[in-house]
């Protein structure tokens, strides 16, 4: 009996290290161990664009290219919760040195250190550090967890020789390689433009972090970690980053938030949504109540073309408890409904609670709403949500 007992504590052993193997080289290289994280930290991270010498010849990596990716991210073990905010490419600012250009040119021209001082003069909130990251993490990591279970909300199609970036996918749920996801989240041909690209950015986040949180995305974490590490680069120091290991083995809530602002010359902030945003998820203080009262606010409702009786039952119920309402039809709806607000969560969880739906704050938000509710393939009836 304690021989097999023995060969099975061996047998475990040997399985724990096979799993946690791949870790080995990113935890040699910074040295860092999970351990708490004892105070807020925001870190800038930038996805940087690759760079060409010539027309079809890819340069070296250097993560130095137009960050076209650009989010603040605070890790905040208070709340217990990460909020991420998600700035536009094309937000105009004044970069130091350099006069006014969107805020993507900052990594180019001076670097993360400049990206970080330009985003702070922007959001008004001090970052501690940042990860720089290309493209090639994307392939990697999403082929490395067997795919990516992702809802794609219409038809994209997307040709780019020179960056050699071809994009045709279909709407619907489906399971996304690298070269799919990487299409996904670089598509930004369609009306929204960058602002669509970004609610799908975030969509994706949401669909990665269930997928992590699974037995089977756990299994294969250390793998996908190990493929990202060589196209990251950062300056968070070995005890951040076991700071953060810890954290994130917690499961914090996560809050994605789109910087508030209007179509214009580029993507125009409205600064005074935004001192709002930053006070709510990005400040020391202690947040202010946030508003419940559903009366005059205007809601979105997205459905497919099947649902239209749904919707129409929806816009007239949710008529009944004061709200404006807009009907906008999408291609494809996602497999569960829910009510999405851009920051103002007191009001999604009144919303969620009439309605009997689930609600998340996220940038996925219908842009101009107060809050959005999305009908999915699980609601037959308004009337009928759990």
């Amino acid at each position: 009996m304690r021989r097999f007992v023995l060969w099975g504590f061996l047998l475990a052993l040997v399985g724990v290290g096979w799993w946690a193997y791949p870790l080995l080289q990113p935890l040699l290289r910074y040295g860092a161990l999970p351990r708490k994280l004892n105070e807020p930290l925001n870190v800038l991270v930038l996805g940087v664009a690759p760079e060409y010498k010539y027309y079809h010849q890819r340069a070296p990596e250097n993560f130095r290219g137009l960050s076209d990716v650009n989010l603040l991210v605070r890790f905040d073990p208070r709340a217990h919760r990460i909020s991420v905010l998600s700035i536009p490419r094309d937000v105009y600012v004044q970069i130091p040195g350099y006069g006014w250009h969107i805020i993507n040119h900052a990594n180019k021209l001076g670097g993360p250190e400049l990206a970080k001082a330009v985003v702070q003069n922007l959001t008004g909130v001090g970052v501690d550090a940042y990860v720089a990251v290309s493209v090639d993490a994307i392939r990697s990591g999403v082929d490395a967890l067997g795919g990516l279970e992702v809802c794609v909300e219409k038809t994209m199609r997307y040709r780019d020789t020179a960056a050699r970036l071809e994009i045709n996918l279909e709407p619907g749920c489906q399971r996304l390689n690298g070269v799919q996801a990487e299409g996904y989240l670089r598509f930004r041909h369609d009306p929204l433009g960058d602002i669509g690209r970004i609610q799908r950015q975030q969509n994706f986040f949401n669909a990665l972090k269930q997928q992590l949180l699974s037995p089977a995305g756990l299994l294969r974490l250390p793998q996908a970690l190990a493929q990202v590490e060589p196209h990251i680069r950062t300056d968070l120091t070995r005890e951040e980053i076991g700071a953060l290991l810890g954290f994130l083995a917690t499961r914090p809530e996560l809050v994605s938030l789109l910087t508030p602002g209007q179509f214009g010359r580029g993507w125009e902030v409205n600064r005074e949504e935004l001192r709002r945003l930053v006070e709510r998820y990005f400040s020391d203080a202690a947040p202010a109540e946030t508003a419940r009262d559903l009366r005059g606010r205007l809601a979105v409702v997205l459905y497919a073309a099947p649902q239209e009786a749904q919707a129409t039952d929806l816009r007239n119920r949710l008529r009944e408890l004061g709200l404006r309402v807009l009907l906008r039809e999408v291609e494809s709806p996602p497999p569960k409904s829910e009510v999405l607000t851009n920051g103002e969560a007191g009001l999604a969880q009144a919303l969620g609670e009439a309605l009997g739906l689930p609600y998340r704050v996220s940038g996925e938000a219908a842009l101009y709403s107060d809050l959005t509710v999305r009908l999915g393939t699980d609601l037959s009836k308004p009337d009928e949500a759990q």
